[in-house]
């Protein structure tokens, strides 16, 4: 993976896999933790921003299409930008989470989120061509086709993670 660093002992002795996004603002960090069950069923997909946006306005609900379908100018009125970024800019030894994000449907598929749209949004409005995001293993091989960065596959938290700290 492109945006992969390595591991890194976290809070509350927690591992991480930690993540460097390039944007235009700076190198941005993120990163997914390895919790007590289910690292197995969890997955990191790198994904290419404008192929991402492409299936997310897909989403038939539509509950995030304001953000879906903005600009830089209609996300910074949101409040949270700002707190998005603060979070970024406080580096590797603290980043933020990744994104979680559902990938379904057959031949058309979509994607949304459930957690991340502002940090997801933030990435795009300073100009970041790709970044890692955390879905289901079952949707994991969908969303590397239709999303992903091509060359790079996506791979299970518990394979980025092998084993929790002793």
């Amino acid at each position: 993976m492109e945006t992969f660093v390595g591991l890194r002992a976290g809070a509350a002795e927690h591992c991480h896999a930690l993540f460097r996004v390039r944007t235009s603002f700076d190198d941005v960090y993120m990163a997914v933790i390895r919790s007590n069950y289910g690292n197995e069923e969890r997955a990191v997909v790198e994904v290419e921003r404008e192929r991402f946006f492409a299936l997310w306005r897909r989403d038939p609900q539509g509950s995030h299409a304001a953000y879906a379908d903005g600009s830089m100018l209609t996300w910074r009125v949101d409040g949270r930008f700002d707190l998005a970024t603060e979070g970024f800019s406080f580096g590797e030894y603290d980043p933020v989470p990744l994104a979680e994000v559902r990938c379904a449907g057959g031949e058309t598929p979509w994607v949304a989120l459930s957690d991340g749209v502002i940090r997801t949004v933030w990435l795009a409005a300073h100009g970041a061509s790709c970044f890692p995001v955390e879905c289901r293993v079952d949707e994991a091989p969908r969303l590397a086709r239709h999303a992903g960065t091509g060359a790079h596959k996506w791979r299970r938290v518990a394979e980025l993670i092998p084993v929790a700290p002793a």
